[in-house]
């Protein structure tokens, strides 16, 4: 089961003891989207993350949409 849980920054403390007080392995605690989002800004501003300009393939896009019509 996967959940989300907002924790009143009065209880933090408590909640932490209390998943640490678990069975190992009984929760698995991962990052926040900031890490990620953290991440993917410092590629895009290095200059590592492959980005295609919008104008690039909307040709594409267009012929595609306008065909369903």
């Amino acid at each position: 089961m996967t959940a989300t849980i907002k924790v009143d920054d009065r209880y933090i403390a408590k909640f932490e003891q209390w998943i640490a007080s678990l069975p190992k392995g009984a929760v698995e605690i991962s990052s926040s989207l900031d890490d990620e989002i953290t991440k993917r800004v410092t590629e895009y501003r290095n200059g590592n993350m492959k980005t295609t300009p919008f104008k690039e393939g909307i040709s594409d896009i267009r012929e595609k949409l306008v065909s369903k019509l």
